[in-house]
């Protein structure tokens, strides 16, 4: 699966690249607030994102999750919030965007499976290459890849402590992405990343989003 999205991301990027003459701007709109779902193997819940550009390069963006905890640490439930900065450049019909991403949050409360409550705080960090481009006035594709750095702490506990747990792992992240534009303002975005357990597993998103 992951040398599918190398793949992608490949066939992408350099026929861009390749290009001999002067780019034409791509007329991306960057400016967007949205309500989504995503999901992946520990989290899943709904968010709120909003973007905007700053100048013609500067893109910047933050996000704010209302999760709950699954599989076997179910029944857990926060908020997280984040933000990313990144700065774009033209590149043949559409952008490649290169930037940095922050993201923390607790979630706590009572498990589904053990007689025991837990608290959990998470905190990821990484760098990511994104191309993203218009195949017509309707639909846009993306791929990227990011380096995520991604530290978890879990506490559990009955009265006492029963367990504790670190995870901090630096793992790659290929993700794909695919925005129907309804009207001029209004869209349907779906994301999927690839990414292993210590990221949180493969995660899916979907989004309705504002552009301004």
């Amino acid at each position: 699966m992951k040398s599918l999205s190398l793949l992608l991301l490949a066939a992408a990027v350099t026929p861009a690249f390749a290009q001999t003459v002067p780019a034409v701007k791509s007329g991306l709109n960057y400016n967007r607030v949205a309500v989504g779902y995503s999901a992946d193997d520990l989290l899943k819940g709904y968010n709120v994102t909003a973007s905007a550009l700053l100048g013609n390069s500067i893109i910047v963006s933050g996000i704010y999750d209302d999760v709950d905890t699954k599989g076997d640490l179910a029944g857990l439930g926060g908020k997280l919030s984040g933000f990313g900065l990144a700065y774009k450049f033209n590149v043949g019909p559409g952008d490649l965007a290169i930037g940095y991403s922050y993201k923390t949050g607790t979630v706590y409360g009572d498990f589904d499976n053990y007689n025991a409550s837990g608290l959990a705080s998470a905190e990821q960090k990484g760098f990511s290459i994104n191309y993203r481009q218009a195949i017509n006035s309707q639909i846009e594709f993306s791929v990227g890849y990011s380096r995520l750095d991604t530290l978890i702490g879990l506490i559990a506990t009955n009265g006492s402590i029963v367990g504790a747990e670190e995870v901090d792992s630096t793992t790659n992240s290929y993700n794909i992405g695919l925005r129907y534009n309804i009207t001029k303002n209004l869209d349907l975005s779906l994301n999927y990343a690839f990414q292993n357990e210590y990221a949180g597993g493969d995660k899916f998103g979907v989004s309705v989003g504002y552009n301004f």
